[in-house]
């Protein structure tokens, strides 16, 4: 346990609810300044920072989610500003952004291996698994451990069947060879470890929405069905698409299931193309190792 004070820094207004995936996610509470400077122009303030990185990013420029390491290794720095540097890193970070995830993993202390591993999940990177399984051995609290299983789980058992990864009853040696098969399996599907999967299959963002909508059809008159899992597919759909999906929570995290099929319903008028098996941002496709110049 950590004990000694977090370097706090205010946010700017513009990112309040910003990186809380029951808030606004990848969007802005107000109009963001005209220019927002980058990194090394913005002394102190590492939320404008990682502000201008998001901006670069949902232009398709990745180049500059590296400039995050610092402030994701800075064991002071607020917890929250630590997370949203990693969650950018899993969702818009090429190859070698995923390998520093790989090596919080192995490497990192205790509290960087569980935000890496979830950050990793995030990824859907089918190779950054055995990673995960590298952190969860290292890890000695029980509540630790059950924290990198549910990345496992939400990587590789599908939504509708029982889990087969969490709390297992597996013995260490016996659990670690279940996860290895199964990825071994699924690098088989898929062809390649690259591959971007979630819930035990290749990433398929047009079957998502289809998920989706079904979880917001009405049952008995005025029940509406709020899935576990409708938050994962929020934070997918967002990163994927760019679709604002503020209005999906209202306040205090409060589920607004016709708010969600509104915006759906608008995205499926005019949907995106998206490959099976990749990883995406805000429409733009990120690179795989090989694309990289």
């Amino acid at each position: 346990m950590k004990n000694f004070t977090y370097k706090h820094t205010q946010r700017p207004s513009y990112l309040r609810g910003c990186f809380y995936w029951k808030g606004r996610g990848y969007h802005y509470a107000d109009a963001a300044p005209t220019l927002i400077m980058p990194p090394d122009d913005v002394g102190t303030d590492p939320w404008s920072a990682l502000a201008w990185v998001l901006e670069r990013a949902k232009r398709g420029d990745f180049s500059h989610v590296s400039r995050l390491r610092g402030w994701i290794l800075d064991k002071h720095n607020d917890p929250t500003l630590v997370s949203a540097c990693l969650g950018l890193t899993a969702d818009a970070g090429v190859h070698g952004d995923l390998e520093f995830l790989a090596e919080l993993m192995i490497e990192g202390p205790s509290y960087l291996r569980i935000e890496a591993s979830l950050a990793a999940q995030w990824s859907g990177a089918l190779w950054l698994i055995p990673f995960m399984l590298e952190a969860w051995r290292a890890l000695g609290r029980r509540a630790d451990r059950e924290s990198v299983e549910t990345n496992i789980v939400n990587l590789l058992d599908p939504i509708d069947g029982e889990p087969r990864f969490f709390a297992s009853g597996l013995s260490d040696v016996a659990y670690i060879k279940a996860v290895d098969a199964r990825v071994a399996e699924l690098t088989a599907v898929c062809g390649s470890d690259e591959a971007s999967i979630s819930s035990g299959a290749l990433v398929d963002m047009n079957r998502q929405i289809w998920l989706m909508q079904k979880a917001l059809v009405p049952k008995n008159g005025d029940e509406w069905i709020d899935w576990g899992n409708f938050l994962i597919w929020r934070r997918k759909f967002e990163v994927y698409s760019g679709v604002d999906c503020s209005g999906f929570y209202g306040e205090k995290g409060v589920f607004q299931p016709r708010q969600a099929s509104a915006v759906l319903g608008r995205y499926m008028a005019s949907a995106m193309s998206f490959e099976v098996g990749r990883r995406y941002f805000f429409g733009h496709l990120v690179p795989q190792r090989a694309e990289q110049r």
